[in-house]
């Protein structure tokens, strides 16, 4: 089987992410990692085996030898790498959110439709087994319908630096948001027809034109309901909470490491309750790294089997389309229309 040339643009924390499953995938070769910073890269390239660093993605991608990049830097970067490594003739598998604002998202929307070779974005909560199984449940008629969503992605920052610069580029609610926008599309199979918002610079250093926590409020087209928050912060909980409450009963995730450390081997907990029974199933789902290997594999297989990406590209934009939307929402202070 063909071994694919790789390199990584962009050395912070996805990138590792990347990496901790990609550096022994039997199809993968490291060709090379790339960071502004050279310092980072060649950590990068002593700790993963590449077998080259740069702190200019241009030159790695003139060679032969390079199949894939992937791209795991700031969002307003996006479109320009994208661009070049199409214009190589790369495949690229790009971090969300695919860009820092509407119009380059459009544009990089563009470029994926038109390129020749396979452009997939990473929602890695697509090829995450357990939203697999919880979407699958939902889908099924498990609880009914309409339902209400409550998700929660607050966190105490360890490198308040790095989403400092994250900031500048896009809110928690946008940043993170496309994840769960997605997700709360993908359960329902339907759109979201209205948002509103609140955000709130909780630190002198946060740029005045953003906040550092924001939560979002979503009516859909099929009457469900959801919410959304997202927060970063030194005095932030860590809070990770994902609900979907319906008519006939409730499905709630627990994370492994939110579970008590005997519990913990068994991995990803799905609490499922019937209502009106009381009948309740705990479902463990085996996890131990985030899925990018599961990812990357099925991104293999749309190079290989012209398999269509999920989610498609279509179901990328409308994600960040709508948590741009959002955001303005939260800074105009008032409901908006989406549809």
């Amino acid at each position: 089987m063909k071994t694919y040339g790789v390199i990584l643009v962009g050395c912070g924390y996805m990138g590792a992410v990347h990496l901790e499953n990609l550096h022994k995938h039997k199809r993968v070769r490291l060709v090379g990692v790339v960071d502004l910073f050279s310092d980072k890269a060649k950590e990068f390239a002593h700790k993963y085996g590449a077998e080259t660093w740069d702190t200019d993605y241009r030159e790695l991608i003139k060679r032969s030898d390079v199949d894939i990049v992937i791209i795991a830097t700031y969002p307003s970067t996006h479109l320009e790498i994208a661009r070049t490594c199409l214009e190589a003739g790369k495949h690229i598998l790009c971090e969300k959110p695919i860009a820092g604002n509407i119009a380059e998202a459009e544009q990089f929307i563009q470029l994926a439709t038109n390129a020749k070779t396979k452009v997939m974005v990473g929602h890695i909560l697509r090829h995450n087994t357990t939203f697999k199984r919880v979407a699958d449940m939902i889908r099924g008629g498990a609880i009914g319908g309409p339902i209400v969503m409550r998700m929660s992605q607050v966190k105490r920052t360890s490198n308040w630096e790095s989403h400092l610069a994250l900031l500048k580029d896009a809110s928690p609610i946008v940043d993170c948001g496309v994840h769960y926008v997605d997700v709360m599309r993908w359960v329902t199979g339907a759109d979201v027809e209205s948002v509103s918002g609140v955000g709130q610079r909780l630190a002198q250093d946060v740029p005045e034109n953003t906040y550092n926590y924001g939560m979002i409020t979503m009516k859909f087209t099929d009457g469900s309901i959801g919410y959304y928050e997202a927060g970063w912060g030194h005095n932030m909980p860590n809070d990770n909470l994902k609900e979907f409450i319906g008519p006939k009963g409730r499905i709630r995730i627990i994370y492994r490491d939110q579970r008590p450390k005997h519990e913990q081997h068994l991995g990803n907990l799905i609490q499922y309750e019937h209502y009106p029974s009381g009948a309740r199933e705990d479902i463990n789902i085996d996890y131990t790294l985030k899925p990018t290997g599961a990812q990357f594999d099925y991104f293999l297989g749309m190079i290989e089997e012209q398999r269509t990406a999920t989610p498609t590209l279509e179901e990328v934009y409308r994600a960040m389309q709508v948590t741009i939307i959002a955001d303005r929402a939260i800074h105009e202070g008032r409901t908006l229309m989406c549809i």
